[in-house]
């Protein structure tokens, strides 16, 4: 036999009914005693239950529990708190409870002008409960994510260390011109240099936004982007004519993994706070655009804060780079057991009669041609290595090779 489930609210319930019934069998009264006892509930319980039966009118929705929630909180925000949080989000529509508390904390005069001190301010998650019962957030849609596997910012130690570029993904403004957002970012400050509305995202254009990047904040010791044009190519040692400029520059150029954005997540992240703050929906022309970029960009270093940066904005902590622009640039300085040859036009080089094929991104450099064995060499441009060269098949192989005794693995014909 199973055993039989009830709850409080249904003994309460059959405890009216058999009232009930007993008052109409018994002339209008009933045994108020003998029904507590055999309900196993004080007298004063059951008259407390049947006096708000008999005020309700008879309505057995008096019978569930009553909320226990005080009336009166001594803790509770007051309204003022309230309408100051509200009045910060109308200002800044797109953050949340951390963002907008730090916001506040830079703007004493503003907090206390609605009559409250800074340090009564309450905790971001309270903010954030203010926003989400009012309505002005909503959550968001959980996604799985893949660990990364790399710490491509470990060596970001300070300022210039490391610069971020990249592309965001291009749309079309209302009067349907092509828009190619080029943003380029500091890895430690996440200080945002340029954010660039481009028609066409040639390297040449690119190129004019660098050499304007470098005239104002100096030079940078790397630089990090993906494997796509302008900034890199299938070529040997995937250099391109904006790439070899950086070398040039004695600017390192690192490549994410391919297929693995997160190695550049925090400037995927603000690609995702761009997209929501200037192109949902985007602007009605192309200048248009640009002036929201204008605007996003003056925002995001001087007043956004950032969790990373202990609620500190970029521009606390970027200084330009002491490394300034040099009006010629030096060549390279090979070592004494190395041919050095000029690229042709065409992007090859002559080696003992021969033409090897380096790529047309280095056309007039000078590459260094050195003797391994077996008739390979090692083909280097600087501080990249472009491939092996070997004279007997007339081939170049890719980079990725090491010496093995006499033999030398090779990989990735080109």
């Amino acid at each position: 036999m199973a055993w039989k489930e009830t709850c409080p609210v249904d003994e309460r319930t059959r405890f009216m009914k058999e009232w009930e019934e007993q008052t109409r069998n018994g002339g209008g009264r009933a045994n108020m005693s003998a029904l507590c006892r055999a309900f196993g509930v004080s007298r004063q319980t059951g008259y407390k239950w049947l006096s708000r039966y008999l005020a309700s009118g008879r309505k057995l929705e008096v019978l569930e529990d009553l909320s226990r929630r005080p009336k009166h909180s001594p803790n509770a925000t007051p309204q003022r708190v309230i309408n100051l949080v509200l009045d910060a989000r109308r200002m800044n529509p797109r953050w949340g409870g951390r963002k907008l508390r730090d916001w506040l904390l830079r703007r004493a005069a503003l907090v206390r002008k609605q009559g409250t001190a800074p340090e009564q301010l309450p905790s971001p998650s309270t903010m954030s409960a203010i926003l989400r019962r009012e309505g002005l957030t909503r959550p968001r849609r959980k996604r799985k994510h893949t660990p990364a596997s790399t710490q491509p910012f470990a060596l970001s130690t300070g300022p210039n260390k490391t610069w971020c570029v990249d592309f965001k993904g291009h749309f079309r403004t209302q009067d349907g011109t092509k828009c190619y957002p080029l943003t380029i970012m500091d890895a430690f400050s996440r200080k945002l240099l340029r954010c660039r509305g481009l028609r066409d995202p040639d390297g040449r254009h690119v190129k004019e936004i660098f050499e304007s990047t470098f005239s104002e904040f100096g030079l940078p010791s790397a630089i990090r982007s993906d494997n796509g044009p302008p900034f890199a190519s299938i070529g040997p040692g995937g250099l391109s004519q904006l790439s070899v400029w950086w070398l040039r520059l004695g600017i390192r150029h690192e490549r994410i993994a391919p297929g693995k954005p997160q190695q550049n997540g925090r400037q995927e992240r603000m690609h995702r706070t761009l997209k929501e703050e200037t192109a949902s929906p985007p602007a009605a022309t192309f200048r248009a655009q640009q002036d929201a970029f204008d605007r996003f960009l003056d925002r995001y270093n001087r007043e956004r804060p950032h969790e990373a940066l202990g609620g500190r904005t970029p521009d606390e902590l970027y200084k330009p780079s002491t490394r300034r622009v040099l009006t010629r640039i030096q060549p390279f300085e090979d070592s004494p057991d190395c041919e050095v040859r000029r690229v042709w036009w065409d992007g090859s080089a002559r080696l003992a009669s021969r033409k090897v094929n380096v790529g047309q991104a280095l056309a007039g450099q000078n590459v260094a041609f050195r003797w391994l064995c077996h008739q390979k060499w090692e083909v280097r441009y600087g501080p990249v290595s472009l491939g092996i060269y070997d004279a007997l098949r007339d081939h170049m192989v890719g980079p990725k090779w090491r010496k093995a005794g006499p033999k030398l693995k090779e990989e990735a014909l080109w």
